[in-house]
């Protein structure tokens, strides 16, 4: 089974943020509960969907990403400038011809680190598959399909 558009995106958002944050656990849901130290969280939020002509579809894919360090003392500046960081790695996601530009983003401080949204725009092609049209003539007691 073909990964959705989701996943995929969902999948380049984790390996970007795991790329440049080395030392951080990155998780594919919620940061957990004892996930205090150092760590992200990426999350889905919302998909936005309108259709287009032909079969096409837009989507806006918004993601959260959540930050946790309250273990450090010097967490306040650290989520600051992983926020900032954070804006320059999502900008573009994914490598080759399968890259995706964020649309919009912002982030909030919180306690414990912060929480970044960003949001994707994907237009989605319907997969067209190509079939020979066969047509049937019967030709007295032949029918021939070409």
């Amino acid at each position: 089974m073909e990964k959705g558009v989701l996943q995929i995106i969902k999948e380049m958002v984790i390996k970007a943020i795991a790329q440049e944050f080395e030392h951080s656990e990155v998780y594919g849901e919620e940061v957990p509960q004892k996930g205090s130290k150092n760590c992200f969280g990426v999350t889905v939020k919302s998909v936005e969907q309108k259709p287009l002509l032909k079969g096409r579809r837009e989507q806006w894919i918004t993601m959260n990403v959540e930050y946790r360090n309250d273990t450090e003392k010097r967490a306040k500046t650290e989520s600051t400038q992983n926020a900032e960081i954070l804006y320059d790695v999502l900008s573009l996601i994914g490598e080759g011809k399968d890259k995706f530009f964020a649309v919009k983003m912002q982030h909030t401080m919180t306690e414990k680190g912060f929480e970044f949204e960003v949001v994707y725009y994907v237009q989605i092609m319907p997969v067209v598959t190509e079939r020979k049209m066969e047509r049937l003539e019967h030709n007295g007691s032949k029918v021939v399909g070409y």
